[in-house]
């Protein structure tokens, strides 16, 4: 699945701010917020949230800047607060102009007591999905958050995992809340995305040492749109994310020099364990992974 890019509202940083805080486990509400999945298709992960007190299945997207639900799914939130977004200047790469919203929402121990919302047609990134999203949790929320996502075993959960040596990832922040890797594979730099909402690795075909494989169809899916397309891919490498960490057998999608986001996507992440740590003087937080 293509990387989402959610428009960014140029004047909402000065109208609202989140304000998150841990929620006590007695107060927890009944819904199962702490259990995280895989999607069986695209292997994004996946979480229950509340907003407004209405379970909604999200995706944790670290490429993501802003959350976003789906029109329909924006439709079951209750008493919302609609924003005017007339006087709001926006930019992204999709065609829609997103409307917005305020609400409460929980994901895992933390609550964003006013939280804005976006709200977009997903029905392209949702048909690619076995497990079709109400929305998309983007770090406006998670960095708020301690996660482990264990892609070695599996298992992925809200907070920090407990007797491993942890190293940093090799990431710098964006400026948005995001994060780029500065991976390496055959001696040559791939400054990536880490997007956890992308399926596939994309990186420029002359960086990637092992070279080109063969020509290969696949669907992508954005927020407009889902259409098949023909790509080269990479023979598979090894590409190196910390000190000592690798991503074993990584086949990404080649894409040539200024043709579209260079990407780190879940299957560049696969049979390592991904450890991010709220840090407030640092934009996004920190991610670390297990040696």
């Amino acid at each position: 699945m293509k990387t989402i890019y959610l428009m960014q509202a140029l004047l909402l940083a000065g109208m609202v701010a989140p304000v998150v805080a841990e929620t006590p486990a007695a107060q927890a509400p009944a819904a199962d917020l702490m259990t995280m999945n895989q999607d069986a298709r695209c292997k994004q992960v996946l979480v229950t949230c509340l907003i407004n007190g209405a379970p909604m299945r999200m995706m944790l997207d670290t490429g993501a800047t802003h959350t976003v639900l789906h029109t329909e799914s924006a439709a079951r939130v209750p008493n919302p607060k609609w924003l005017d977004t007339s006087f709001m200047q926006f930019r992204g790469n999709s065609a829609q102009r997103p409307k917005m919203l305020l609400a409460s929402l929980y994901a895992g121990p933390a609550e964003s007591e006013v939280h804005p919302l976006m709200v977009m047609d997903l029905s392209a990134v949702r048909s690619m999905m076995a497990e079709p999203v109400d929305g998309i949790l983007g770090m406006d929320m998670l960095q708020h958050i301690p996660f482990t996502f264990n892609l070695k075993t599996g298992e992925m959960h809200w907070g920090l995992p407990s007797g491993l040596e942890l190293v940093p990832l090799n990431a710098v922040p964006d400026g948005t809340g995001r994060v780029v890797v500065q991976a390496r594979c055959g001696g040559k730099e791939l400054p990536l995305l880490l997007d956890t909402g992308s399926s596939v690795t994309r990186v420029p075909e002359e960086l990637w040492a092992p070279g080109a494989g063969a020509e290969i169809g696949a669907q992508v899916g954005d927020i407009d749109s889902r259409k098949g397309i023909r790509v080269m891919e990479g023979k598979p490498g090894d590409i190196e994310l910390g000190p000592g960490v690798f991503a074993k057998g990584v086949a990404p999608i080649l894409c040539k020099a200024g043709e579209g986001p260079l990407i780190l996507g879940m299957d560049g992440l696969s049979g390592v364990v991904l450890v991010h740590i709220p840090q407030e003087s640092i934009p996004g937080g920190v991610f670390l992974l297990a040696r």
